[in-house]
């Protein structure tokens, strides 16, 4: 049979240290690595923030616009807006139209 060896005061001080010093290494290297990905979540949270609340003043602004652009498809405010320039107003004319079954 093969004896095992047995270890010295000093070899095991070496293990432990060995182990401590890991143990240390992948715990900040656990915190660091979740402290990253908060931030980055952090950055992309804000990011889509602002680009929702610049989308909202966007669609607000075009609804404005739209509704601009529908009142001044008005006939009244044609008309206003020709006078104002110096077109003259067209008459209206009747036309009658006859149809014969001959």
């Amino acid at each position: 049979m093969v004896r095992k060896k047995r270890l010295t005061k000093a070899q095991i001080q070496k293990r432990e240290n060995i182990k401590w010093t890991l143990m240390f290494v992948l715990t900040v290297g656990t915190i660091s690595l979740y402290l990253a990905a908060f931030i980055e979540i952090d950055k992309t949270q804000a990011s889509i923030d602002f680009n929702q609340k610049t989308l909202a003043q966007l669609d607000e602004n075009l609804t404005l616009k739209i509704n601009s652009v529908e009142k001044m498809k008005r006939a009244d405010i044609i008309s206003k807006k020709a006078k104002k320039i110096g077109l003259i107003a067209s008459k209206p004319e009747t036309l009658i139209v006859k149809i014969s079954n001959d």
